[in-house]
């Protein structure tokens, strides 16, 4: 399904073929020396791949190098038909305000952030395969960059590094300075604006985050492209019914054109759908609960949805847990009092599927993965198919070669998290808790079974016509549109309050053989956008 609930079906009518769609290629000249992500890592994309590490102590900055520079050069390797080493590679850590003591990084709190040797090792053995440019541009705390020590190490490592985040968007030069990128099915945003060359067209990204708590559970691959975006479209969990409320919008109102029109309605019909439907935890009351979580998430695949990463990678040599700022539920320690551990995890995962590394990334974690909504509605949206992590083929990456791994065979670090705490309605859950309640996958499969919206092609009869089975999951509303190789409507079937169950449609004026698609439209879904229908 692609980012629509409802399913599509495409049939050749009197004639054999399927459309199919591929990924985009990059565009090297024949026989021009070239990179790419490892073969067995690129044809998987189905799958997760887990990397063992034996570093000791996370303040051993040679080891944290070493590990960078091992994985990089066994995953990226010279490629005869893949990117151009004239390719501007963009390199995205998770950096997230340390608040450094004295001029100096508070060691405490290091697993807040991506290591920074591990990115300067990635860097170092990727430019010996042959591309020369490399830049990063993160959102957060321009001001850390040189007591963190995240400056130099680009300095070292030959990286540009520019502070594009504190600068309102009518001050950048678009093209050079800003990438304003159209959202086709956005639910909050119409456009986002990307710290140029981030999205930039033909550019390889490498998405590097941090095995780590926050307070959307582990923030792994696809909340740290939250931070390739520009000032404001980075402020992911910005109230939502602030940022243009008068008499004093959050936001300035030049930025409010590039939200959708009716983006409160939306979210909140959304978020009373989903409590209804009984996404766990979703039922936190408040502006810090399942609201909270419903705008963060549709802003995060809004975001997703335009952002293609050529590799998404966790660094979990050393993790965290808490809140992802150094609080926790532990012992105060050090100078700053941080009350957050950092652990020895020893793991990197990685794939190119961002909704399984960061599966895969919860479980590890200590979590159950069913229990995050940000999964659910990725399903919804059409970017995923997969919730249950036994369902993902899992590999262990070792000396360059993938061996098939089963889930429970591996350690897992818990890490508390202070997502969408059950303290309401009797419950007496602590803050900082983990989400590895249980939950039913088998269950949720045969619910999502039985309501799948379907349409399939029976065949003509003996008139010539097209028959199809049409399934309607609930009484409601319901039509099949069809639509021709243009994308033109040829064909539309309606009813109202129709039943649920299996029905028999008729199209009976067909004539020209063809490719065709076919969509099943209703309970407030529209087929040709795959966006919600939000009624006045």
């Amino acid at each position: 399904m692609k980012r629509r609930d409802f399913i599509k079906s495409s049939a050749a009518l009197g004639v054999a073929g399927l459309g199919l769609q591929g990924c985009a290629t990059a565009g090297k000249t024949a026989g021009e020396p070239g990179f790419d992500v490892h073969p067995f890592v690129r044809e998987h994309p189905d799958a997760v791949f887990v990397y063992r590490t034996s570093v000791r102590e996370k303040t051993d900055a040679d080891a944290m190098l070493q590990a960078g520079r091992t994985l990089s050069k066994e995953l990226i390797v010279p490629s005869t038909t893949g990117f151009p080493v004239s390719t501007k590679v963009n390199v995205k850590p998770n950096w997230t305000s340390a608040g450094p003591r004295d001029g100096k990084p508070v060691v405490e709190k290091l697993g807040v952030n991506t290591d920074p040797y591990f990115v300067e090792g990635w860097v170092g053995s990727m430019r010996d395969v042959g591309p020369q440019q490399y830049f990063i541009r993160e959102c957060c705390c321009p001001t850390q960059w040189e007591p963190m020590g995240w400056r130099a190490m680009c300095d070292r490592a030959g990286i540009d590094l520019r502070d594009l985040s504190t600068i309102h968007i009518w001050d950048l030069k678009e093209g050079k300075d800003i990438i304003l990128k159209e959202i086709p099915d956005g639910v909050m945003l119409k456009k986002y604006g990307y710290m140029a060359p981030m999205n930039e067209e033909d550019s390889f990204l490498v998405n590097i985050a941090k095995l780590k708590s926050h307070g959307m559970g582990i923030t792994a691959a696809i909340k740290n492209l939250q931070g390739i975006t520009g000032r404001r479209f980075h402020q992911f969990c910005s109230r939502y019914d602030q940022i243009r409320k008068e008499p004093k919008p959050l936001y300035e109102k030049a930025y409010h054109k590039y939200f959708q029109d009716d983006f409160e309605r939306r979210l909140e019909q959304l978020y009373g759908r989903h409590v209804k439907d009984g996404i766990p935890r979703w039922n936190r009351p408040g502006t810090n609960g399942g609201i909270w979580q419903e705008t963060w998430v549709h802003r995060a695949l809004d975001n997703l949805s335009v952002s293609p990463a050529n590799l998404h990678v966790v660094e979990g040599i050393y993790s965290q847990d808490g809140n992802g700022f150094g609080k926790g539920p532990h012992a105060p320690i050090g100078p700053g009092n941080v009350t957050s551990r950092d652990y020895m995890s020893n793991i990197v995962i990685f794939g190119r599927d961002p909704f399984r590394v960061d599966i895969i990334s919860h479980w590890l974690a200590g979590h159950e993965p069913g229990n995050f909504g940000l999964f659910h509605i990725g399903i919804e949206r059409g970017m995923s198919n997969v919730l249950d992590p036994r369902d993902i083929p899992l590999y262990e990456w070792k000396s360059g070669q993938a061996a098939p791994v089963s889930l429970d065979s591996l350690e897992r670090t818990p890490l508390v998290t202070y997502y969408l705490q059950r303290d309401y309605d009797g419950q007496n859950e602590p803050e900082f808790h983990l989400c590895d309640e249980p939950f039913d996958y088998s269950a949720w499969k045969k619910r999502r079974t039985a309501a799948a919206p379907a349409v399939r092609n029976l065949g003509t009869d003996g008139e010539g016509r097209v028959n199809l089975a049409v399934t309607v999951p609930e009484k409601g509303d319901a039509g099949v549109f069809v639509y021709n190789s243009r994308g033109e409507v040829v064909w539309k079937f309606e009813h109202g309050d129709i039943d649920a169950g299996v029905h028999h449609v008729v199209w009976d004026n067909f004539s020209s053989p063809g490719l065709y698609n076919f969509y099943v439209k209703g309970m407030g879904w529209d087929a040709e956008l795959g966006v919600p229908i939000y009624p006045a």
